[in-house]
Formats: C-alpha cells, sequence, structure tokens
C-alpha cells in the first residue's frame, strides 16, 4: 500500500491519509479484509505523529469503510451499497475543495 503526504499542502496530513484510504478501498485496491498497517508504523514511514493516523482510522471507521478491533487492528469493511445522491455530493465537494486549494497554492488564478 502506497500512501504520500504532502507536508507543503493546505489539506491536513490526516485528510490526506484518509481520503487516499478510502479512494483505494472504494476502487477495490484495498480488497474486504484487508489488514492496514498498525497506526505506529505507518505513522514512523509517513514521519508523521501517531495521532495523525489514528484520526485518519478513526474518521474511516466512522465513515463505516474500516473495521478496528483492540489486538487485531486495523481491517477493511464489507463495502456498502453504492453511494447516495446526498454522500456522492458531499464527495464531489470535498475533491472540489481540495482540488481549489491545490490551485492556490500553484498560483493559478480563479479565472484559469
Amino acid at each position: 500500500m502506497i500512501v504520500e503526504v504532502d507536508t507543503a499542502s493546505p489539506v491536513p496530513p490526516y485528510e490526506q491519509i484518509r481520503s487516499q484510504l478510502a479512494r483505494m478501498i472504494e476502487a477495490g485496491v484495498l480488497a474486504t479484509g484487508a489488514q492496514l498497517p498498525p497506526i505506529r508504523q505507518l505513522a514512523a514511514d509517513l514521519g508523521l505523529a501517531t495521532n495523525t493516523v489514528a484520526r485518519a482510522y478513526r474518521e474511516l471507521e466512522a465513515e463505516g469503510l474500516v473495521v478496528s478491533r483492540v489486538r487485531h487492528g486495523t481491517t477493511v469493511a464489507p463495502q456498502r451499497a453504492r453511494l447516495s445522491p446526498a454522500q456522492a455530493r458531499q464527495r464531489l465537494a470535498e475533491a472540489a475543495r481540495a482540488y481549489a486549494a491545490l490551485a492556490r497554492q500553484l498560483g493559478v488564478s480563479p479565472g484559469e
């Protein structure tokens, strides 16, 4: 599994991790039952605080994408039905905000 964090990005590191893992789960790259790396290991690999990775995992669990169990770690949850229209709009809005933030960071004008 490859997760990358851009420390210069205006998007918080936990959100970068959450969104990348969510996309991998929804695309089937991470199958149901796949084991995610332990929080401490992923944090060390990325050079981040363990609380940053823990927050990403908590948010994924709140979305129903992963299941965390003490002593068993975090695994990909069985996939639910397709997104509702409201969920799809929310995901699109999140992606649009991230895109706009990146454009601003790169110095692209709103007209472009």
